[in-house]
């Protein structure tokens, strides 16, 4: 039994000392650089860009391997020598067209970047793309290809990290191109195409690039042409209103010399006078570079003077008697045709006051013409021309009081209601909203 144990030992001895000895052919270091130099070739896409050195390698590997499966250790060990040697020849061949490959898509995406506004909208990623690609292209200058790569790679991802953020505000350049719009369609209607034609037309021009630059993803190109844009939109705007504004002023100057030659402007003095007054208003709005305001005086003043012009001539033969200043009309005659222009006259001219105590509102002027405050929407009614706004009113206008208000128009059902509910101390709160500037 001592016997048999000691050939089991000797037995187990010989068998590792032929499997050590077996070991210690193998090429195993061989295989092993070969296994990394084709592992460092696939890092730089040498499968690619190098393909016929890379399969090679592998191919050499392969066949290593199988030499080893059939003990064959000296050819195991040259087919991985050269296996290391194509992988090297595929991973120097590759790393330099990589190196191109990834500096030119970096600066493409820096350029695209740039395209949509970056450089403003996403200054800490476009400056640090800017920084990593001119690093990228400095290596690749002196040919350190690796460090080339992995600048340009940096440079890439920062770059499209600073265009997606640009992108996202993608909607400001929209808002930016319907704001011109607006404008350019606010000077049209005061006539910019007659006024500042060239304007106009540039900020037209430049708005429809900037809309096809939003459309291609372009910011840069488009806020800039939304920029020249707005330029001349507020130029052909302001230049159009200020025209508009001294033609304005020459209607009302017209309309009240035209009033001044009709009969009824003997009997409406006080029309005549308010109608200059407006149109004096406007003058001095005008000089203030008010030109909207100015426009509402002359609209006031012609509407006035339009107002005289349509009024009938009242017939009423004067008693004529001889005094020491000649041929007069008698004093009761005078007081007998006004009262009766008085009567027939549509309206009366009202200019809105200016009391930081009790401001002017239609609430209160028909308050004061009417003894019925409800009725401030007859005031309203008559001169939507200047009034736009029934709850704001300013000093210095000239309002229309309609006579006969209660032909013209009663207070609806809802005022009556209103008013029955309210406790007679209790101010409207139509009196609150309709006060003056």
């Amino acid at each position: 039994m001592h016997i048999n144990k000691n050939i089991v030992v000797m037995a187990v001895i010989v068998c590792l000392s032929m499997v050590t000895a077996c070991f210690e052919k193998v090429p195993v270091k061989e295989l092993s650089l070969a296994k990394n130099a084709i592992t460092e070739a696939e890092s730089v896409k040498a499968d690619y860009y190098a393909k016929d050195e890379y399969a090679v390698a592998k191919d050499l590997l392969l066949k290593a391997h199988d030499n080893v499966k059939n003990e064959e250790y000296d050819k195991a060990k040259q087919n991985a020598i050269e296996s290391q040697k194509k992988a090297k020849e595929a991973y120097d061949k590759a790393l330099p067209l990589l190196a191109k490959d990834t500096l030119d898509i970096a600066t493409q995406s820096l350029q695209a970047a740039d395209d949509a506004y970056a450089s403003v909208l996403a200054k800490e990623d476009y400056a640090k793309a800017s920084e990593m690609l001119q690093e990228a292209n400095k290596q690749y200058e002196n040919k350190n290809y690796l460090a080339t790569y992995k600048a340009a790679l940096d440079a890439d991802m920062y770059a499209k990290n600073a265009r997606n953020v640009a992108m996202n505000q993608k909607e400001t350049l929209a808002d930016s191109i319907k704001e011109v719009n607006i404008v350019i369609a606010q000077a049209e209607g005061y006539g910019a195409a007659q006024y500042a034609p060239e304007k106009l037309a540039l900020a037209k021009e430049h708005s429809a690039i900037a809309r096809t630059a939003y459309d291609a993803g372009e910011l840069k190109k488009g806020f800039s042409a939304i920029e020249v844009a707005k330029l001349n939109a507020d130029d052909a705007y302001f230049t159009a209103l200020k025209a508009t504004a001294a033609k304005k002023i020459d209607e009302a100057q017209a309309a009240i010399e035209a009033a001044k030659g009709t009969e009824a402007a003997k009997t409406s003095p006080n029309d005549i006078k308010a109608a200059e007054e407006s149109l004096a208003q406007a003058k001095s709005l005008f000089n203030d570079a008010k030109y909207k305001e100015s426009m509402i005086a002359s609209g006031q003043a012609i509407s006035i003077a339009q107002g005289v012009s349509s009024k009938k001539a009242i017939a009423v033969t004067p008693v004529i008697e001889q005094g020491k200043e000649g041929v007069v009309v008698k004093e009761e005659q005078k007081e007998a045709i006004q009262k009766k222009v008085e009567e027939e006259t549509e309206y009366t001219i009202y200019k809105v006051k200016y009391n930081p105590a009790k401001r002017d509102c239609l609430w209160r002027i028909a308050e004061k013409f009417y003894s019925d405050g409800f009725k401030w929407n007859i005031i309203y009614d008559a001169n939507r021309d200047i009034v736009k706004n029934p709850h704001l009113i300013k000093p210095g206008w000239m309002l229309k009081i309609p006579k006969g208000a209660t032909k013209l128009q009663e207070p609806s059902k809802k005022d009556d209601a209103n008013q029955a509910i309210r406790k007679e101390d209790e101010p409207p709160y139509t009196e609150l909203k309709m006060k003056t500037e």
